[in-house]
């Protein structure tokens, strides 16, 4: 009888140690990873916002979305999960725990982000007195002004310009500009150019080759 007396008091620390440790794993169970998949759009054409920024705020972790906006980031329950891209107001959402299935579907909008930076100038030189100095170093002629206002002429600029003539590029430059002139004004009278220096030059022009007469 003393035998089973003291194998019973053996064993009863034995048993609720064991309980002890189910109640503190069943208490204390790490939180399941949930997948997450979805898609960033913008908010105000839902159309796929590329290479935007999506990572888990407990570790600063995450990934990017590819060039159709999909992205898809492991993470723990109650996670917060931060979604950010340049231009945009950066948005957040949880993770809950109580989902069925270890995964998760979000389509998340972001608004954009207006910016305003104050105005800068940029100058060739880091100071006024470099500017000072490497202006008198130049020694300008009371002529060299003079030269300057007629190079500026818009008549002789004019004739510059047909006798260099345009390149591939300004020729099409010149194209979608008329084809954008055209196209904003269209069923309407448009402008007159009473400030545009080219068509003063071609005014001017015409006044001294006498076919403006014509």
């Amino acid at each position: 009888m003393p035998s089973v007396l003291l194998l019973i008091a053996l064993s009863l620390p034995a048993s609720i140690c064991a309980q002890t440790n189910e109640l503190d794993s069943a208490t204390f169970s790490s939180p399941a990873v949930v997948q997450i998949s979805g898609m960033v759009v913008t908010g105000d054409s839902l159309s796929p916002l590329p290479f935007a920024t999506v990572f888990r705020k407990r570790d600063m972790r995450g990934t990017m979305t590819d060039a159709n906006g999909f992205f898809s980031i492991p993470a723990l329950e109650n996670d917060t999960i931060t979604v950010s891209s340049v231009g945009y107001i950066a948005q957040e959402f949880f993770v809950p725990n109580d989902l069925e299935l270890p995964r998760m579907n979000v389509v998340q909008p972001l608004g954009r982000d207006t910016i305003a930076i104050d105005q800068a100038f940029i100058y060739p030189w880091p100071t006024k007195e470099r500017f000072r100095e490497d202006f008198l170093e130049l020694q300008l002629s009371p002529d060299a002004f003079t030269i300057g206002q007629q190079r500026l002429d818009a008549a002789d600029i004019y004739d510059r310009l047909m006798e260099v003539g345009r390149d591939g590029g300004e020729v099409y430059n010149y194209t979608m500009q008329q084809q954008a002139q055209q196209n904003y004004y269209q069923g309407q009278l448009p402008p007159i150019s009473l400030f545009n220096p080219v068509a003063w030059a071609k005014f001017v022009e015409a006044i001294r080759n006498g076919s403006l007469k014509r």
